[in-house]
């Protein structure tokens, strides 16, 4: 991902969903965001931040409160709440390709791939509850659950009951 390492991402059931969607729209393209005037060219920059400038304005145009973003600025948000419902910092900068600086960079290889695919399944799960309107607030991070999880002692995945 940067400086040309690669990086692992553990997707939840519900980015899984949204990438098939995306194939299935891709109309051919190896691209699962193809370019507008070509399928054989990646969307640019330019068209994901029209679309984001769109969306703003659309939903301000409906009455709602939504100030313009970026896509930084939801990886943004992403680790600020992740932070702020107690999630261990190493994870969330692991999710993000955050390189580690110094001494605790020599001695930390970590790859903390079981919590992330944990983390990432909550946040997928809060962020579905926030959209369904059945949730408004964050559901802090709870060592006992993710125990469970990894145990298998969880009736579902989803532990943030």
């Amino acid at each position: 991902m940067k400086r040309g390492r690669p990086h692992v991402v553990y997707l939840s059931r519900q980015a899984c969903d949204l990438l098939v969607a995306l194939k299935m729209c891709a109309g051919g393209s190896p691209y699962l965001l193809a370019g507008r005037y070509s399928i054989n060219k990646p969307l640019s920059n330019a068209a994901l931040n029209g679309v984001i400038t769109t969306t703003v304005k659309v939903a301000q145009s409906q009455g709602k409160s939504l100030e313009h973003f970026t896509v930084h600025d939801m990886r943004r948000t992403a680790s600020a709440l992740l932070h702020e419902a107690g999630y261990p910092s190493d994870w969330i900068e692991k999710c993000l390709a955050h390189e580690q600086n110094g001494v605790r960079a020599i001695y930390n290889n970590a790859k903390y791939a079981q919590q992330r695919a944990y983390m990432l399944l909550q946040w997928a799960d809060m962020v579905d509850r926030w959209i369904a309107g059945t949730l408004v607030r964050l559901i802090p991070f709870s060592p006992t659950n993710y125990e469970k999880w990894v145990l298998g002692e969880a009736s579902d995945l989803n532990c943030s009951n």
